[in-house]
């Protein structure tokens, strides 16, 4: 029985956050691994030119998002570089539920045929498979079938880290839009799993915004984003494909094998 390896990314600004965290997880008696942010206030202009491949859904990627996806993607490589089977990545402003000390103390629970397992609930309704591919810690595993936004908190396989770094060497969407929509094609032949209560969730999912350091800034900054102005031709497009989408998931429903809901945190 292995235990979770756990990557918590954490600027080095900010060392409040990284105190918090030690703290909330010595009292659920786990362990994490800092992995140091990339700082946006660092990045020139040609890092950005370097990463960045042109306007994405949402807009011109901010700074502050392309240092967030450069910061996820040290975390993929430091679990091919170490060839983790799994690891949990978790951002800095989440707030842990109960029993994730049991929860990290083994990987049983992962599903074989798992490439991400999403271990955080942004508290909006989501498509679940009625059938529990998994049980740990109180809590269900099931296939997740729509866009569940924010990547605070997700588990990844090797391979899928290995993938994530071959084809996101440039990028121009934020790393939950491309991981955890509906609308990236990436997200679609991903297999992806849902921890149902979830774990962990964001601070400002909970309401909590004035009480993590840092944490405003941030939010300011996505707020600031100028974004995109769509013809009507892809507007329409747009929305005839999320119709096609819902229609898939309704059907899903009415047959019984998906199910929506709000997945709670505890």
């Amino acid at each position: 029985m292995s235990m979770m390896q756990t990557f918590l990314i954490n600027l080095d600004r900010v060392p409040e956050r990284l105190a918090l965290m030690e703290e909330r997880f010595r009292a659920h008696g786990a362990a994490f691994e800092r992995v140091p942010a990339v700082d946006a206030r660092l990045l020139s202009d040609a890092d950005i030119a370097r990463h960045v491949d042109g306007i994405g859904y949402w807009g011109r990627l901010s700074r502050s998002e392309v240092a967030c996806f450069l910061s996820h993607r040290l975390c993929w490589q430091r679990i091919v570089d170490r060839d983790l089977p799994y690891a949990l990545v978790l951002e800095d402003d989440v707030r842990l539920g109960e029993d994730v000390g049991e929860l990290l103390a083994q990987t049983r629970w992962i599903p074989q045929d798992a490439d991400l397992v999403k271990l955080e609930t942004s508290l909006k309704p989501v498509w679940l498979d009625r059938a529990v591919a998994a049980r740990a810690a109180g809590r269900s595993v099931t296939r997740l079938y729509s866009s569940h936004d924010c990547t605070a908190a997700y588990v990844v396989s090797l391979a899928t880290a290995r993938r994530l770094l071959r084809e996101t060497q440039r990028f121009r969407d934020e790393v939950d839009e491309l991981l955890f929509t509906e609308r990236s094609a990436l997200n679609r032949s991903l297999t992806i799993y849902q921890m149902d209560p979830a774990p962990f969730a964001q601070e400002w999912k909970l309401g909590d915004v004035d009480g993590i350091p840092g944490l405003a800034s941030s939010l300011k900054d996505r707020d600031e984003k100028v974004w995109p102005k769509r013809s009507l031709p892809v507007r329409l497009r747009n929305m005839a494909g999320q119709g096609r989408r819902d229609l898939t998931q309704a059907v899903m429903e009415f047959l019984g094998r998906r199910r929506t809901t709000v997945v709670a945190f505890r």
